[in-house]
């Protein structure tokens, strides 16, 4: 009887079906089962379309070695219709616009193409780093495809094309300037511009920051960029230069470009001290290079023509050698930042000083007077109006340095300095 009713039990056990626990195990395992599933065909499908993006990239990639080369080859065309540094999209499909992306199954891609001429035998990277006396004789064609989301792993394609003997005279010569920014890096799709005796032409750099101008007439020329928002390291939007071209010589140089850097400068100076009634003091930018002078007017301003040093400009208020605090052996204001395209602020100081003639309402102006300047190279005078005298007394600021204070009859002078803080002159 016992040994039938425990069968029983487990009968009855077994054909209970499954337990809750045994449930959920199977759901979770059938959810990852599913999600591997679905991880697995977005992995596929996103591999199809790469590879198809990429099957494409590369059959424009090839259409446009082969137009460049059919162009280069041509009887009636040539090699002087091959447009030499870099090109984005200059191959259109039918109907299509010259720069604008080429779109395959509504896909946008990006057709980039440089050329540069180059010398038999020359193992340099780019033609800007090539000898002064390397004669060129062949065409370098690089082709790049980007496409949205394919910019990290681009299609590139290569060759060289090489003219007919004596399609150009030996007696040309070429110029390759290659540009860089602020970090010494080459900067690619600068546009530059050469004015001289073969006219005037313009090419774009490459991705190595080279522009090539080749087979020109020998002669002076100038070389040009200019761009919005860019400055070369004097801190002009146009960048000039002279350069001579020499028969069968390459001359070769580089040129710094970069976004400019923005400085807003707002005046301070001790509680109690009013800023100058009209502010047209200049400001120093100071590098270890050396420093620029900025003029403008105002006592809050921006200053948006500076070249982008990695090391930043200490500012200080005034132009002549004892404005500066350094050379009044005190210490200049922290440096500030310059970025590319970017505007950061600096606080520049001033030094308080109360201006005293006895009573009545006058304008006072002040006039540097600098006592450490180059005899050989005087500073040119500051003149700042200060504002009016309320009871006989303003209480004001100046750059530090020597200055004479004049209210139009009488005048005094005074030497403002960090340490010294607070100065009165007195007017009789």
């Amino acid at each position: 009887m016992t040994t039938s009713g425990v069968g029983r039990r487990d009968r009855d056990q077994r054909d209970g079906g499954f337990t809750l626990i045994e449930v959920v195990v199977a759901f979770g395992l059938f959810v990852v089962l599913v999600v591997a599933s679905m991880v697995l065909l977005s992995w596929t499908q996103q591999s199809t379309r790469d590879n198809s993006y990429r099957t494409t990239a590369l059959n424009l990639a090839a259409r446009e070695l082969a137009i460049t080369a059919d162009t280069f080859n041509s009887l009636l065309r040539g090699p002087d219709q091959v447009e030499i540094n870099q090109v984005v999209n200059p191959d259109q499909f039918p109907g299509g616009t010259d720069g604008d992306p080429l779109v395959v199954d509504n896909v946008p891609y990006t057709v980039t193409r440089t050329a540069q001429w180059s010398a038999v035998g020359s193992s340099a990277a780019s033609t800007c780093d090539e000898g002064t006396s390397q004669e060129l004789a062949y065409l370098r064609v690089r082709v790049e495809v980007t496409w949205p989301g394919g910019e990290e792993r681009p299609v590139r394609m290569n060759t060289v094309l090489t003219p007919l003997k004596g399609t150009y005279s030996v007696t040309d010569g070429h110029i390759g300037l290659k540009v860089i920014d602020r970090d010494g890096l080459p900067r690619g799709g600068q546009p530059v511009t050469i004015t001289g005796p073969s006219g005037t032409r313009t090419g774009s750099t490459a991705s190595d920051g080279c522009v090539l101008f080749a087979f020109l007439t020998p002669g002076t020329y100038t070389v040009t960029m200019d761009r919005p928002g860019y400055v070369d390291l004097n801190g002009d939007a146009t960048s000039v230069r002279t350069v001579t071209v020499t028969a069968g010589q390459l001359w070769r140089g580089s040129a710094s470009y970069d976004q400019a850097a923005s400085v807003a400068v707002t005046f301070t100076t001790e509680s109690g001290y009013a800023l100058p009634a009209t502010n047209t003091i200049p400001l120093m930018f100071t590098t270890s290079a050396g420093s620029v002078e900025r003029t403008g007017t105002g006592n809050t301003r921006t200053v948006g023509d500076l070249w982008p040093y990695a090391s930043g400009y200490e500012v200080w208020a005034g132009r002549c050698l004892d404005n500066d605090p350094a050379n009044l052996g005190e210490a200049r204001e922290p440096v500030v930042a310059a970025n590319p395209g970017a505007t950061t602020s600096v606080d520049v100081p001033l030094a308080p000083l109360t201006v005293d003639r006895g009573s009545g309402a006058r304008t006072i102006t002040a006039t540097s007077n600098p006592s450490i300047d180059n005899p050989q190279s005087p500073c040119s005078n500051i003149t700042v109006t200060l504002g009016t005298t309320a009871g006989g007394v303003l209480a004001t600021s100046l750059p530090y340095g020597r200055w004479t204070i004049a209210d139009g009859t009488s005048t005094a002078d005074v030497t403002l300095t960090k340490a010294a803080g607070p100065q009165t002159v007195s007017l009789p």
